[in-house]
């Protein structure tokens, strides 16, 4: 991130939700990225349908997707370093990038603080074991953020500091929890952002839930033509018995604010037709919740 000189060739090695960030920051800034992922699917916790929409748009900005492929070793030259890499049919390879992001995912920074000395359990992974009060094993010692194995983001470490604030205020009526975090959205900042909540169509199906499934091509929202950020793809599943909303994907302009928009929905327990009946403002990336959601009403039902 403060790199002083674009790299010509930026070659990413892991294709996760921080791979994927830096693949189209980079990109858009006129690097040739290679982005090199172990596995043969990207975003394995997506839909396929999105996951793909993703890789589309990526590989439309020119980002080259090496998939099934995993790094051996890292030679380093004055230009530059080449990557010894194994492809998808186990050949050895070597490629030359100008800069190389790792990518690979992050490890807790826990090792050597003596947490044993205090009586401070760790996992096998190092992330300090907490209850869902954020407390350790060790008494009136919480442990919040990404240090204690939840998920990382920025807002969850907020909400690990109410949970603690409660405590300490002696809030012992209805203290704050991890229990509470039913539905949280989260964003993936690529190019457009990829947001979601909930349920994806697949674990939703494994969940046992009848489903229906709506989908629009962000193509379709007068907003993003306005933009001129047609790409994407915007999709809700919801439960065809109860009508609540098991979970969105919307990968389109403006997603990570719309996203809180259907978390609120599902918060208070609102129907799909809150969303397909509020009035948004025009023209808005929040007004397609009225298209995506009235798709319900004409009876499109997959089978569980």
């Amino acid at each position: 991130m403060e790199l002083q000189q674009l790299p010509r060739k930026l070659l990413i090695i892991g294709g996760g939700y921080i791979g994927l960030e830096f693949a189209s920051i980079y990109a858009s800034f006129g690097s040739h990225v290679t982005l090199l992922e172990r596995n043969e699917t990207l975003l394995r916790s997506q839909d396929r349908d999105i996951a793909e929409a993703v890789k589309t748009a990526l590989e439309k900005r020119g980002v080259e997707f090496l998939m099934g492929a995993s790094a051996q070793k890292i030679y380093d030259q004055d230009d530059g370093a080449i990557v010894e890499i194994l492809d998808n049919e186990n050949d050895s390879k070597q490629l030359m990038a100008d800069a190389i992001l790792v990518a690979v995912g992050r490890a807790p920074n826990t090792l050597g603080l003596g947490l044993e000395n205090a009586g401070i359990q760790v996992d096998a992974r190092g992330f300090i074991v907490v209850d869902d009060f954020l407390r350790t094993s060790a008494a009136n010692v919480w442990a919040l953020g990404d240090v204690n194995g939840g998920p990382q983001f920025t807002y969850i470490s907020l909400d690990d500091f109410r949970i603690v604030r409660d405590q300490l205020d002696g809030n012992t009526d209805e203290p704050h929890s991890t229990k509470a975090r039913l539905n949280v959205p989260y964003s993936i900042f690529m190019h457009p952002t990829l947001s979601r909540i909930g349920l994806s169509e697949e674990s939703a199906l494994q969940a046992g839930y009848e489903i229906q499934v709506v989908k629009m091509p962000a193509a379709a929202v007068p907003r993003a033509q306005q933009l001129h950020e047609t790409e994407g793809l915007l999709k809700a599943i919801v439960d065809q018995k109860t009508g609540s909303i098991l979970g969105c994907s919307l990968f389109c302009a403006d997603s990570s604010e719309v996203i809180n928009v259907v978390q609120m929905a599902m918060q208070t327990g609102a129907s799909y037709e809150t969303l397909c009946d509020s009035i948004y403002t025009h023209p808005s990336m929040t007004e397609p919740l009225n298209d995506l959601f009235s798709q319900v009403r004409l009876g499109t039902v997959l089978p569980a």
